[in-house]
């Protein structure tokens, strides 16, 4: 009798061991009647354009320094003769053409709300264009 009784005691205690399991593992699941979460909302920058500035575009394409794989445009200022990069299609209505030097008016575009750059450009006009023999 004593095998019998603690056999059964053996499946009382694994009968109660899988229940609070099974409680446990209930109390992780979410209601369905809770709240779904709700997305911070999305930001949408006010955009407008800075002072008018006039860049020459260089004639070649280089890997641009980022993260992600893209083709950048030269650019040197005519302000103060710096020499920068700017994604290829970065420059609004702006579509060059490999071995051709552009001298262009451009304005940049700034985020009104957070005063900053965004790092794209709206053309004005393109001044001159001049084609250059590649190497």
């Amino acid at each position: 009798m004593s095998l019998n009784q603690n056999a059964s005691s053996k499946s009382a205690l694994l009968v109660a061991s899988l229940l609070s399991i099974a409680t446990l593992l209930s109390a992780c699941q979410t209601s369905p009647f809770a709240r779904e979460p709700v997305p911070e909302p999305r930001y949408v920058p006010s955009v407008v354009l800075g002072e008018a500035q006039t860049l020459t575009i260089m004639p070649n394409r280089v890997a641009c320094a980022s993260a992600l794989p893209m083709q950048c445009l030269l650019a040197k200022s005519s302000k103060d003769g710096s020499v920068f990069q700017i994604p290829y299609d970065w420059i609004d209505d702006f579509k060059p053409a490999l071995g051709t030097e552009y001298t262009i008016n451009v304005r940049p575009q700034i985020d009104e709300s957070k005063q900053q750059l965004t790092g794209h450009w709206t053309l004005q006009s393109i001044l001159t264009q001049r084609m250059v023999a590649t190497p």
